[in-house]
């Protein structure tokens, strides 16, 4: 039992030291490990935020059809939105569900591709206005769902037959 510790132990140096050598013979430096904290790795380059999902009503014709439930992530710099007076988060949350709701050619009940550059760009355009900066660089779509009104109905509940 000693003896299958003492070679796994051996083992595990040998990998750790070759792994090191290869690493300092490649680069011709000693490998530096550069221990910093989360806030100073996201203020030296872009930060992702990932607000919550939102669920937009699709309406036609008076009628409620479904929901999209949809997820973005934006980026910034990390310095201009700590240097920022307020999060920026819930104008794009805004930019989104406006776009999403009020966008004509939006119907998921006639499934067809839509052009989601046009809408990102569009809410990363309409943010960056209404702060007032290019605060905002990018917005991306992390999910972007139809769920059909007709789906969510929920059957009753069931009897039990008395025996």
């Amino acid at each position: 039992m000693i003896k299958t510790i003492a070679i796994g132990v051996w083992a595990c140096v040998v990998a750790l030291g070759s792994a090191y050598v290869a690493a300092t013979r490649q680069s011709g430096t000693p490998v530096e490990i550069a221990m910093a904290t989360p806030r100073e790795m996201t203020l030296e380059g872009v930060e992702y935020r990932r607000p919550g999902a939102i669920t937009v009503p699709m309406i036609s014709d008076g009628r409620l059809r479904g929901y999209v439930v949809a997820k973005v992530v934006f980026t910034a710099a990390a310095q201009d939105l700590h240097d920022f007076p307020f999060d920026p988060q819930p104008f794009v949350i805004d930019e989104a569900f406006r776009r999403i709701y009020t966008d004509g050619k939006i119907e998921f009940d006639q499934m067809s591709k839509y052009n989601l550059d046009e809408i990102t760009e569009g809410i990363k355009f309409n943010v960056n206005a209404r702060l007032g900066m290019d605060l905002i660089h990018d917005v991306l779509i992390d999910e972007l769902n139809y769920v059909d009104r007709e789906s969510l109905r929920q059957p009753g509940p069931q009897t039990a037959a008395a025996h």
